[in-house]
């Protein structure tokens, strides 16, 4: 678990906003990457994360939210940045800060929220993590995440918050355009908090995948898989871990988790209000998007998600 060190005194903290100290930084963040098939398989009791119940007509606004990567073959697929000895897993850290938002968002009675897994120590394929949010009529699909560059040895200049969205001007245009105004609703929240907003990236698939209208696809999974369901969906980069301020100040403690958490909560809770539920789904040409993903899938419940340290 991530460990907590290193009390800063204001003005130390300051001087941290410039300070480039040279460690070790692995795994450059590759912030789920375009990857897997080009329309994602069905929801099935088999294939689907285990976490919570269906939900059919529900009037409340349904949130899923994705805490990045996960242990593949005993490792943890994110990034990883070590510094004054201490080790730092970007897994760790996106599950803190979804169990927050999901915390925050709870509160208010209004809201259904899910997570995709239950546990750092577990990982979901990209494409059931989309199929999972249109399986409970997600009206917004948050996948959370913590960004790094590569270092060579020294920590990186790259530094604040961004948000990889769907593409507008294509498939499934006004989708994208809301799912675009929702990340940057969050990225102001996120900002607020004293984060560099580097804003939307937005990237086209390298390898030539296209949507059912021919048009080119998202680079990123995450974005391209919502716009296939319908469904609101994009990523959000909660800072670098491997540039000294962006950790200290905000990726180092479970103070920092939390703030981060509620930010997105109050982000998503800003849109929703404006925006509504997700009408988008109930309309989108289903012979084009890809099929099975039931909104009555029965997939029993996951333990609760502990909020406190174990360190």
């Amino acid at each position: 678990m991530i460990k907590l060190k290193n009390v800063f005194t204001a003005s130390v903290r300051v001087f941290l906003l410039a300070a480039l100290i040279s460690t070790t930084v692995s795994a450059p963040a590759r912030a789920e990457e375009e990857t897997g098939p080009a329309f994602a398989p069905p929801v099935t009791k088999t294939t689907a994360p285990q976490i919570g119940p269906g939900v059919s007509n529900s009037s409340k606004l349904v949130v899923v939210l994705d805490p990045g990567h996960g242990k593949t073959q005993g490792h943890y697929s994110g990034c990883s940045f070590e510094y004054n000895g201490v080790k730092y897993y970007e897994d760790e850290i996106t599950m803190k800060i979804a169990a927050y938002t999901k915390q925050y968002l709870e509160q208010n009675s209004d809201y259904t929220v899910y997570l995709t897994k239950d546990s750092a120590e577990k990982t979901v394929p990209l494409e059931q993590r989309a199929a999972f949010a249109a399986s409970v009529h997600a009206d917004l699909f948050v996948s959370q995440h913590v960004d790094a560059a590569p270092g060579n040895g020294t920590t990186c200049n790259a530094y604040g918050v961004s948000s990889m969205a769907p593409k507008a001007g294509r498939y499934n245009n006004e989708l994208a355009l809301q799912s675009q105004e929702a990340a940057k609703t969050i990225l102001n929240q996120l900002s607020a908090l004293g984060l560099h907003n580097r804003g939307l990236i937005l990237r086209d698939s390298q390898n030539g995948t296209h949507f059912a209208d021919g048009s080119l696809a998202d680079y990123y999974a995450i974005p391209r898989y919502s716009q296939m369901y319908g469904i609101r969906g994009f990523i959000i980069e909660h800072g670098f871990i491997n540039h000294t301020s962006d950790l200290t100040l905000f990726l180092s403690t479970e103070e920092n988790y939390k703030a981060l958490g509620e930010a997105d909560a109050k982000g998503i809770i800003e849109y929703l209000q404006k925006a509504g539920k997700n009408t988008f789904a109930q309309t989108v040409d289903t012979s084009q998007a890809p099929q099975g993903a039931s909104s009555e899938s029965k997939i029993p419940a996951g333990p609760a998600v502990s909020l406190q340290s174990t360190s």
